[in-house]
């Protein structure tokens, strides 16, 4: 991890309420360095399962890992995606995610060419970025994404991909930095597991606003 970028963003000014910027109104916020990424099904059916998410979060971990982009959190659900990213320039980020879902199309058009006929969108055109801009609020979008797949859990269905599993096992392939959430939110990766797993939202929010009192949450 580039200790520069970490240090940009802790110096970061303090913001307030953030806006959803989407691709398509061009009003996304360019300046932050952390962004939650949220990529959706063209139609709303379910598109991944356990090779196209396999695929999916591979390749990912290979672009951000040449990109010099860090992934904080990553979950795939069945017909949308939610990805929080470190980034180290603004401009490097819609290109991963350009060069990722043209692959992801092109893969799941090779599988099931009758189903995914060519010309047929799959994936929306332009993702939603949330600039993230205090400590407090990223420790929340990280119970957000936790628990983004929690009634997949529950029911016992399966959840194409979620990082989690790595803060449990502490294994973090490239694209990942293992040691960055000791950095960001003084706890180790099982740690951190371990409060998103027995707190829930609202404790989060609390544990979030007493741990970062510089940083108030803007939810």
């Amino acid at each position: 991890m580039n200790k520069s970028i970490f240090e940009t963003f802790l110096q970061s000014p303090k913001h307030g309420e953030t806006k959803v910027g989407r691709a398509s109104a061009g009003n996304i916020e360019k300046d932050a360095h952390i962004y939650h990424v949220i990529t959706k099904s063209n139609d709303g059916g379910g598109i991944f399962h356990k090779e196209a998410g396999d695929y999916r979060h591979t390749l990912l971990c290979r672009l951000c890992d040449e990109m010099g982009i860090t992934i904080l959190f990553s979950v795939t659900m069945p017909n949308h995606t939610h990805d929080v990213f470190l980034t180290p320039d603004w401009e490097l980020l819609p290109e991963v995610m350009k060069i990722l879902n043209m692959n992801i199309t092109k893969f799941l058009r090779k599988r099931n060419p009758n189903k995914y006929r060519s010309g047929l969108r799959i994936l929306r055109r332009y993702p939603t970025y949330v600039p993230i801009r205090t400590i407090a609020d990223l420790f929340y979008v990280g119970k957000y994404v936790y628990d983004n797949p929690a009634h997949l859990r529950a029911e016992g269905k399966y959840i194409p991909h979620s990082c989690f599993w790595m803060f449990d096992k502490n294994y973090f392939p490239g694209g990942y930095d293992g040691s960055i959430y000791m950095k960001l939110f003084n706890l180790t990766p099982q740690e951190l597991l371990e409060k998103y797993e027995n707190l829930t939202a609202m404790q989060i929010r609390e544990y979030a606003f007493k741990a970062f009192p510089d940083s108030p949450l803007s939810f």
